[in-house]
């Protein structure tokens, strides 16, 4: 609250028949040159001489002088501060009647200056002084009733001792009526009335009401926008020091809102605003330094402005501070503290904050691995329409992270974000629609949404409508369209993209060796296994490369740590044939078997075949023809022949002629010679000496 100046009433110039009456005694004359030397009127302005003055008079019971004297205690002036002096005078003064001692006497017992604090008896005090009429007192009774200090909170009466002062001229109280209209408290809310008052105050040379007008402009609330008045209002208030209307004017100057953009003068201008201890400015000087902004990059400067506006309450700061802490930026990196305020801005509602915090919980970095306070966070944040957030929540929900597992409610958070263009939503929505995950499946739809998204620059969108492209899938077949996308995609290293990009180099419409294998080990470098294998099998048959067959092991061995089939089979053919490896069909038996049974055809041939020839494993027909026959079913041409052939030979297998056919005629339906030559014979005795059927390396083809 403000500290009023001395009361000046009952005043006459100084003369020396003044002089002459105050030293024979006399209160009122010794009060009035106390009046004159306080305020240098007709002699040298002397602190000092001015409480000797009042100190006489109020000795004598002379009320203005008891109430100037408590003042001039209070405050330290022309004697040192004593806030029990200033109580004692003021209470001589406020028992009388006077209303500026009553007020002051109410300032004392709020904030126990003097006295021990009592909002209850600072209340009562206010409320002699307002019911005398005057404005301060007016003011400060409305905040009691505002706040419910020392009396039961009634925005209703706050806003009627409000009244009562604005009226009377007072621009604080104007200011607080003002923002009672603007966020109707005890009111309507009404912003053109808020906007009339705010602008009394602010004619008045209020610089808080000149913040709140120039404001009004900038913003058009209660007034029609204005962007030289907003400039001009503003201005006035940050010229008088006031702190928000400075932090206005960087912010309109940072962004060229209003007035040309200025970098350099925005820094200026945060600065004053920061230096007097606006947290807003503060947290924005901070980002001027740390991104060189109007300013010479200083991470340093930077955390040392968020911690001033952090320690104040600041949720941005907090965050920013936060996250400063989790990379090391401009501080020593240190994950708890970085949480810590982080946790400190989400609990003040700060969406980006609640966004942040998951990703601790989930990696446990700074916090223990909490799952359902990712969700938590997740939730918070997408309640306030964070749109990553919503989005993450829709995987929370697709995965059963924490909640339980629901499509449909995936789904649900997946169109929020998706409705404000999230584009990574756009894509989740999209393989939604495409698999009928959640949603009634619609593959034109996917597309639609994937094109969204990949219009967007999203990865994974681009490459998932490559892969549309590719297939034909709620599209026309496109393979030029397919490696425009899958190329946008491989450019911002989607591994995914590029080992396809790979394919269409090394297959497809732009075949380029070396294209093929540049992008290839750009997406196995990535660990894309599929890329990995192929790799593998660039270096064994020498395309694209110089031959190694060490190195086309070494990277058939990098995806078969992935449990890559292929990589496995591939992996165990070169164990068994010694390409790259020496011979070991043990170790071939082991990889084919892993391949095997994960359902890799080529795989599930070899193993039968080592079972037939006892090659790395205990000879065995009946493994031999299981094996053949999971190939088989699959339409592996090779497996359907050799398991024809095991019915004529009666191997693993009672001899049936007619079931050998059928097998027989699958794999020449697919053009196997073998097969075709053994169906052109008469005699089944010379199919009994066929030669089983052996593959070569396998390079895997997208589907």
């Amino acid at each position: 609250m403000k500290f009023h100046p001395l009361n000046l009433s009952r005043t006459e110039p100084h003369s020396p028949d003044l002089v002459k009456r105050a030293t024979r005694g006399c209160s009122e004359a010794q009060f009035s040159l106390g009046v004159c030397y306080a305020n240098g009127l007709g002699v040298t302005q002397d602190a000092r001489e001015a409480v000797g003055w009042f100190r006489k008079a109020a000795e004598q019971g002379d009320v203005l002088a008891q109430c100037n004297l408590g003042l001039c205690y209070g405050r330290g002036i022309g004697i040192g501060y004593d806030g029990e002096a200033a109580v004692r005078w003021s209470r001589k003064a406020a028992e009388q009647g006077d209303a500026l001692a009553q007020r002051s006497l109410g300032v004392a017992y709020e904030q126990g200056i003097g006295v021990e604090k009592d909002e209850e008896e600072a209340a009562r005090w206010y409320r002699k002084a307002a019911e005398q009429g005057y404005a301060d007192a007016e003011l400060c009774l409305g905040a009691c009733y505002a706040n419910g200090i020392g009396v039961e909170k009634d925005e209703h009466d706050a806003v009627r001792w409000y009244r009562n002062a604005a009226e009377q001229g007072d621009a604080e109280a104007q200011v607080c009526l003002g923002l009672c209209y603007e966020y109707g408290r005890g009111v309507p809310a009404d912003a053109h009335e808020a906007f009339g008052w705010y602008r009394k105050a602010a004619e008045h040379g209020d610089a808080d009401g000149q913040c709140r007008v120039g404001r009004c402009y900038w913003l058009g609330e209660g007034i029609a926008k204005d962007e030289e008045e907003a400039v001009r209002w503003l201005r006035k208030a940050a010229d008088l020091g006031h702190p928000e209307a400075a932090f206005y004017i960087g912010a309109a100057f940072a962004y060229g809102t209003y007035v040309e953009k200025d970098e350099r003068e925005a820094v200026r201008w945060f600065r004053k605003a920061a230096e007097q201890g606006d947290p807003r400015a503060q947290c924005s000087l901070a980002t001027c330094y740390a991104d060189g902004v109007g300013i010479e990059k200083d991470e340093g400067e930077a955390v040392r402005w968020y911690l001033e506006a952090a320690r104040q309450g600041d949720a941005d700061a907090q965050q920013s501070l936060g996250a400063c802490y989790a990379i090391g930026l401009g501080v020593e990196q240190d994950e708890q503290e970085a949480v810590s305020w982080c946790r400190k801005a989400a609990e003040q509602g700060h969406a980006e904050a609640q966004f942040c915090l998951p990703a601790c919980y989930a990696d446990g970095e700074g916090v223990g691995k909490n799952a359902e306070q990712e969700a938590f966070w997740y939730r918070k944040a997408a309640d306030q329409g964070h749109d990553m957030a919503q989005c993450n929540l829709g995987v929370c929900y697709q995965l059963g992270t924490a909640v339980d597992k629901n499509d449909e409610e995936s789904v649900g958070w997946y169109r929020k974000a998706a409705a404000q263009g999230n584009a990574l939503a756009e894509t989740n929505l999209g393989f939604c629609y495409q698999k009928g995950i959640g949603v009634e499946k619609s593959e034109e739809k996917a597309v639609e949404l994937y094109r969204a998204a990949a219009e967007k620059d999203e990865a994974n969108a681009q490459c998932n409508l490559g892969i549309c492209y590719a297939d034909g899938t709620g599209v026309t077949r496109d393979e030029q369209a397919a490696v425009s996308w899958f190329r946008k995609a491989a450019e911002q290293n989607r591994a995914e993209a590029q080992f396809r990009l790979g394919f269409y180099y090394a297959n497809g419409v732009e075949k380029d060796v070396q294209q093929a294998v540049f992008w290839h080990r750009k997406a196995a470098d990535q660990g894309h296994a599929g890329a990995q294998c192929t790799l593998g099998a660039y270096y064994q048959l020498g395309t694209g490369v110089e031959k190694n067959e060490e190195a086309g092991v070494c990277w058939y061995r990098k995806a078969a740590a992935q449990g890559y089939a292929l990589a496995e089979m591939n992996l165990g053919f070169c164990h068994a044939e010694g390409i790259g490896v020496e011979t070991d069909q043990e170790e071939a038996v082991r990889f084919y078997r892993s391949a095997a049974e994960k359902d890799e055809t080529n795989a599930q041939l070899y193993l039968g075949i080592c079972y037939m020839n006892g090659a790395g494993v205990e000879q065995n027909d009946q493994q031999a023809v299981f094996w053949y026959h999971k190939a088989a079913q699959q339409g592996h041409a090779g497996a359907q022949f050799n398991l024809g052939c095991c019915y004529i030979n009666g191997a693993g297998v009672d001899e049936d002629e007619e079931e050998a056919r059928r097998w027989i005629r699958k794999a020449a339906d697919q053009g196997l010679p073998e097969a075709l030559r053994i169906l052109t014979r008469t005699e089944t005795s010379t199919a009994r000496s066929s030669r089983i059927v052996r593959g070569s390396p396998v390079v895997w083809r997208p589907h």
